[in-house]
């Protein structure tokens, strides 16, 4: 039909429009490479070189009344003991009646009770004194008397 010009490399037989091809893709890959917009060998994060990073102390916090940032410390600090913060809350019995999957069934999810370790479709929930030792026990499997 029509012929191919094909180069004898290495024993190997290489059809010539496929080497040029190559060279053409290999030229414009390090063209690329070594004569890019960026300038060269510097990389091209030059565009963010004059931002300046947050000080090392900030805290997006500091002045915003319902900021969570440290308020579990804080309250706990104020009252000497975790657990004190949770006696208002109502929840389930402690550990689960039979047939009962979810620890949190009879508690109050509200914005109110912000921050805590859980939360549900309306805010974080409301968890009871007894829930929390229960919880921070793991069920009976820990007998350390300490917040963590």
């Amino acid at each position: 039909m029509y012929s191919t010009m094909e180069i004898n490399i290495l024993g190997q037989k290489m059809r010539v429009e496929i080497i040029i091809l190559c060279m053409i893709i290999g030229g414009f890959i390090g063209v690329n490479m070594f004569c890019s917009c960026a300038g060269g060998v510097k990389e091209g994060f030059y565009a963010a070189e004059d931002l300046m990073g947050a000080a090392l102390n900030y805290s997006m916090g500091n002045g915003v009344k319902s900021s969570w940032e440290n308020a579990p410390a804080k309250k706990a600090a104020k009252h000497g003991n975790v657990y004190d913060t949770l006696d208002t809350n109502v929840g389930g019995e402690v550990p689960l009646p039979d047939g009962e999957l979810y620890m949190f069934y009879n508690n109050k999810n509200s914005p109110d009770c912000c921050p805590s370790t859980y939360s549900g479709d309306n805010g974080c929930v409301c968890v009871s004194r007894e829930q929390m030792v229960y919880l921070n026990q793991r069920g009976g499997n820990r007998t350390l008397d300490t917040e963590y």
